[in-house]
């Protein structure tokens, strides 16, 4: 034989002798030992529980944000309402600094006193040379007037020479009436633009005085619907503060509708196979201390994801429904402990996992021989476990005895 295979086969004569001496030696165990050493094995009804944690959230609520108003992409809250008050419709809720919407509203008003202004000054201008241009007008026909009468007159007493004059004069008056008339209807036409114009810009700025006046209303928001109030957190767990600024998209309060409250819990890795919708649950709340709930597993995530930036381990997240009638104390984003049944074994042998001594990829008891006064190890076949306890399959019957804590 080679080296290699001599050195293999002397490991293995001495990995069996001492299996044989340590069974050897436990058989002659000592019989000294305290009845708080040992647990009589019986027959259970073993039910399979997966421990989570997690935190209430409603299936239904309604966010509560900022006013929408146009230009203002930031808000910084003055005031708030205070966490968990029960509110009705039209209650306050919140109200943001409105330094700067005063302001742009001061400028808006004083854009309008100008424009007011401006029309009232265009106005009587205009009054005034529609005034003089009329009676120009009318004096320029008056003149034509003569200058006619005195044609029609000298056609017969004077000489070619003044009536050829007079036509003159007369023509000349007549084109000074027709650019009159049209000068006047020139110029009613652009005072009637002008004054267009400024009533235009008068109702733009009283359009933005509105508008402004109503944004300012906005600033105080009060409840959409009744309900508890509940503070948005974001991804620090973090809630809005008075003299925060505030984003448009930023949601600051929520009002759920705590008829529609489950538990979201974050399953372990190990366990997620286990979790299966339908199966019972039991729910206790921290916040409300001494109650228990009842519920079922709704939903099971299928996507496993790290439980946070400082706890590397994959979790996924399951839905319970809370199936009770009284839920008043309840509130989103309480934590919670839940128990969730994920298997019952009837009738079986459950012993303590203290209890078992892995040798060899085997498992070990150490049971009670009361013939002998001694301790022999045993080996046994382990079913299913919940961390604390496990199902025996084969090598124990009820009413033996074994250690608590094997030794050796």
């Amino acid at each position: 034989m080679t080296f290699r295979k001599w050195l293999f086969l002397a490991v293995f004569v001495l990995i069996v002798a001492g299996v044989a001496y340590w069974m050897l030696h436990s058989k002659n165990a000592s019989a000294n030992f305290s009845e708080k050493d040992v647990i009589a094995v019986q027959r259970v009804d073993f039910p399979l529980i997966v421990d989570t944690t997690g935190t209430l959230e409603a299936l239904r609520s309604v966010d509560v944000s900022p006013p929408q108003i146009r230009r203002e992409r930031r808000f910084k809250l003055m005031r708030l309402v205070e966490e968990g008050v029960q509110v009705t419709e039209g209650d306050f809720l919140m109200e943001f600094d409105t330094s700067d919407i005063t302001e742009r509203l001061r400028n808006e008003v004083a854009n309008f006193q100008r424009v007011q202004e401006n029309r009232q000054k265009q106005r009587s201008d205009s009054d005034i040379q529609l005034k003089n241009q009329r009676l120009s007008l009318e004096q320029a026909k008056t003149d034509l007037e003569k200058l006619e009468i005195k044609m029609a007159s000298q056609v017969d007493l004077v000489s070619g020479i003044e009536v050829e004059q007079t036509r003159i004069q007369r023509d000349a008056a007549r084109k000074k009436v027709e650019f009159l008339e049209q000068k006047l209807e020139y110029q009613e036409k652009s005072s009637q633009l002008d004054l267009q114009i400024l009533r235009s810009n008068e109702r733009h700025y009283r359009s933005r005085i509105d508008d402004l006046m109503d944004a300012m209303d906005s600033y105080t928001v009060r409840a959409p619907v009744a309900g508890v109030v509940i503070y948005k957190r974001d991804w620090n767990n973090e809630a809005k503060e008075v003299g925060d600024d505030v984003f448009i998209m930023d949601a600051v309060i929520e009002i759920p509708d705590l008829s529609s409250i489950r538990a979201r819990v974050q399953v372990d890795e190990v366990d997620s196979g286990k979790i299966k919708v339908g199966q019972e649950a039991t729910i206790s709340v921290d916040a409300a201390r001494g109650r228990t709930y009842g519920g079922k597993v709704v939903s099971v995530g299928t996507i496993l994801k790290q439980a946070s930036f400082d706890r590397p381990q994959k979790v996924c997240d399951a839905y319970i429904q809370i199936e009770a009638e009284d839920m008043r104390q309840l509130r989103p984003g309480m934590n919670l402990k839940a128990q969730i049944m994920v298997g019952n074994y009837p009738d079986v042998v459950v012993i303590p996992l203290s209890s078992i001594q892995d040798r060899l990829g085997r498992s070990f008891v150490q049971v009670w021989k009361p013939q002998t006064k001694s301790f022999e190890w045993r080996e046994i076949t382990m079913g299913t476990n919940d961390g604390q306890n496990t199902v025996v399959e084969s090598g124990l019957d009820a009413e033996e005895k074994i250690r608590i804590k094997p030794k050796v």
